[in-house]
């Protein structure tokens, strides 16, 4: 997040393979991390919402639409400093849902990024219920800050997590993320939390 960043005012739907778009709303949201969708019904929708990046608001977090983004209820929220920063779903299992929350907040001249609201979350009922697997065993422990997520198409039950971290770096599930192990430090010494000092 630089501190030149603009916002946006919410999410783009287009059914002309991109010839035409209509905003279907999430305007306040301002900062979208990815959007994903049911690979066999199009109208069911996740949104990872970051929210201000420069304050703080309440749209923000993981949204969810299944009319196609005429409606969305926010389905995944933690407080009004984190935001929603990446969200995919489980292509062996549909009803299967990983998010990520990130407490994050930038200013013209620093950032914070991690805290105690950052998060990994994972859903088996589409979005309905949520459970934080960011403590389970393997996982790093301390403050967490950005994370991305990858779900492995050819075998179940394998994900993979980037985290921002003391002790950071890639990690990796073979059980759906009830336990994990680090398969990658992190690149550099300098892959650590800013949580509420000055990143220059």
């Amino acid at each position: 997040i630089r501190g030149n960043i603009s916002y946006g005012d919410g999410v783009y739907r287009s059914l002309d393979a991109g010839k035409t778009w209509t905003n279907m709303g999430l305007k306040e949201t301002q900062f979208i991390g990815r959007i994903a969708i049911h690979p066999k019904n199009p109208d069911l929708v996740y949104v990872a919402a970051m929210g201000q990046i420069f304050g703080t608001n309440k749209e923000r977090g993981v949204f969810r639409s299944s009319d196609g983004g005429r409606s969305w209820k926010n389905i995944l929220f933690k407080d009004e400093k984190t935001g929603a920063v990446d969200i995919i779903i489980d292509p062996n299992n549909p009803r299967v849902v990983y998010a990520a929350l990130w407490e994050a907040y930038r200013n013209p001249w620093s950032m914070s990024s991690g805290g105690p609201g950052s998060g990994l979350y994972k859903s088996t009922d589409g979005g309905d219920s949520w459970t934080e697997i960011t403590k389970n065993p393997g996982m790093p422990k301390g403050l967490v800050g950005k994370i991305g997520i990858a779900v492995s198409s050819v075998q179940a039950d394998r994900v993979w997590a980037i985290v921002e971290n003391e002790n950071g770096g890639v990690f990796r599930s073979d059980d759906a993320g009830q336990t994990w192990q680090r398969i990658s430090p992190a690149m550099h010494d300098e892959f650590a939390l800013t949580y509420e000092r000055p990143f220059l």
